[in-house]
């Protein structure tokens, strides 16, 4: 009695067990589970792709959340320096402080009250605001 060895594949497989149906079955099982594979991977990636979608909204609608904070406090602020100013100078046209006193309010605050002739003890009567000092104080330097 002589025994053939069967010759094995690379696959580890030999020629006799691939002929078999199990062998044929096996084979379609790898190519459905590859496909199955691709598929899952495919799913995966268009999941990772609306996250990422969602992400960016939600991060969108954030920034635009701050955007709106950020903006609401710039305006009290401007609107806050503004009502430091001397009520001559608030009420002076732009084009006017910018031509005439070019947009120094000590000069403006002092052309609108005329007290380039008059003593400091009338622009000492300003409203005591951090503006209104420093008003004085350049005003006092640039004599």
């Amino acid at each position: 009695m002589s025994t053939a060895t069967p010759t094995t594949r690379p696959n580890g497989h030999s020629a006799e067990e691939l002929q078999t149906p199990e062998a044929a079955s096996t084979r379609k099982r790898r190519t459905h589970n590859k496909q199955d594979i691709q598929q899952r991977n495919e799913e995966q990636r268009q999941a990772m792709i609306e996250n990422f979608d969602l992400e960016i909204e939600d991060k969108i609608r954030s920034m635009m959340v701050q955007l709106e904070a950020d903006k609401m406090d710039l305006q009290l602020k401007a609107d806050c320096e503004i009502a430091q100013l001397p009520k001559c100078v608030r009420e002076m046209p732009l084009r006017k402080f910018l031509h005439e006193y070019g947009g120094e309010v000590a000069v403006a605050a002092r052309g609108a009250l005329n007290l380039e002739d008059q003593d400091d003890a009338l622009f000492a009567s300003l409203p005591e605001t951090p503006l209104a000092i420093r008003i004085r104080r350049k005003a006092m330097a640039s004599k």
